[in-house]
């Protein structure tokens, strides 16, 4: 269905603009009839191949940078004393076609007199559960420009805490995988080379070198299976976490028992946990919910199962610092702020302080981590390729010694 940008005039003579779904001009003319506008102008948004509502909502999805300008934008005017529609409609002036595409959609739930989390639903790729939440709560509570507000700072802090990581992992996976390709192209095609050599020699070989010999024997063997491997392991590996909850929860586990590392992740995940959960509070939402909306985005199987037991234990009467005590993942402040916040009442401000920790803690710990592996990786390596030459040049130099005796 097309998507139309109009200019209609409305019985005083003032002009409003904005997007509607219609299957022709003359449609989009019985639309804005029915709403006392009177169609001054119509251009097509797309050539006519434009997704519908409800196909569009299916496979939509936002950066988190567009998602959180969305969000920012919609607040500011809400909370200027704009309306809903005309703050959408003016998201939808600036935004590119498919957040376009999406105000529009949201502007018909809107005006069908629907909430605008109910039309949030038919995205839910962009509009997550807890997101949705949050601005339900919102429209209940006369908070949805602040809450607004508080979503776009939510979504920025993700992102950052995100590509944070992952800028941090660029050197280190790119030094493994250096190192993972040399030591294939060493034992496969290099070495093969030099042992024919040292066997036509019939010098005596040191240990390494028969050592390597095997590996070396394995990989020119077996070398289409190590790509396959390499290829299907990491397919395979997504493929189970997704499907198999036990699996998920044992690679979560394992991960969390890996030094240094497992610290970091623990420290990311109870951050984002955190910070979602005083997101809600802030908005409304009670603190059962908000504890089932912090173990769906916590991004840990491990970690969210124990918030799930303590969601479980809050609803039937104990406190949240009480059941904490029984879940090792949650570290010592966190459970200590939760008592404070609950014996004082201002529990989400007490958890503001956590995060604010967290926000000065995880940076420097991600810091710290892969100072220490980038290290340790370049050891490896030459380790590795000492070895390599050893067990190239051990047996020459012996073939050397014996000639000179």
């Amino acid at each position: 269905m097309p998507l139309f940008r109009y200019v209609a005039a409305t019985a005083s003579g003032n002009k409003e603009s904005g997007t509607v779904f219609a299957e022709s001009e003359s449609r989009l003319e019985e639309i804005l009839s029915s709403r006392s506008l009177e169609l001054v102008r119509a251009i097509p948004k797309n050539s006519g191949v434009a997704a519908s509502p409800r196909r569009l909502g299916s496979a939509a999805k936002l950066p988190p940078a567009e998602l959180a300008n969305f969000f920012f934008r919609l607040g500011i005017q809400l909370r200027a004393g704009v309306n809903l529609l005309d703050a959408l409609a003016e998201v939808d002036e600036q935004a590119d076609s498919k957040t376009s595409e999406i105000c529009a959609a949201l502007a018909e739930t809107v005006r069908g007199g629907a909430p605008l989390s109910e039309g949030m639903a038919a995205f839910p790729r962009v509009f997550p559960g807890h997101i949705r939440m949050v601005v339900r709560v919102g429209e209940r509570s006369g908070r949805m420009a602040e809450n607004c507000i508080e979503l776009r700072s939510y979504i920025e802090w993700m992102e950052k805490n995100w590509k944070d990581f992952r800028q941090a992992m660029i050197y280190p996976a790119t030094l493994a995988c250096a190192l993972v390709a040399f030591v294939f192209i060493a034992l496969r095609f290099i070495f093969p080379v030099i042992v024919n050599l040292l066997r036509e020699l019939e010098v005596p070989l040191p240990f390494i070198t028969r050592l390597l010999i095997v590996a070396s024997d394995f990989v020119v063997a077996q070398w289409h299976v190590i790509l396959a491997a390499a290829v299907l392991a990491p397919v395979a590996f997504r493929l189970l976490r997704k499907h198999s909850t036990a699996f998920a929860t044992w690679t979560d586990g394992l991960i969390f028992r890996i030094p240094w590392l497992g610290e970091v992740v623990r420290a990311v995940c109870v951050a984002r946990f955190l910070r979602n959960f005083v997101l809600m509070l802030q908005a409304g939402v009670i603190i059962t919910e908000s504890l089932d909306a912090g173990a769906d985005v916590v991004g840990n199987r491990v970690l969210e199962g124990g918030i799930r037991r303590i969601g479980r234990s809050v609803a039937n009467g104990s406190k949240m610092h009480e059941s904490m005590r029984f879940e090792p993942d949650f570290p010592g402040i966190v459970r200590q702020m939760v008592a404070v916040g609950e014996q004082t009442g201002s529990l989400d401000t007490c958890l503001r302080e956590v995060v604010s920790y967290y926000d000065d803690v995880i940076p420097r710990r991600i810091k710290t981590f892969f100072s220490v592996l980038e290290p340790v990786l370049i050891v490896s390596g030459l380790v590795i390729a000492a070895a390599i030459a050893a067990a190239v040049f051990l047996p020459l130099v012996s073939l050397i010694n014996v000639k000179a005796y």
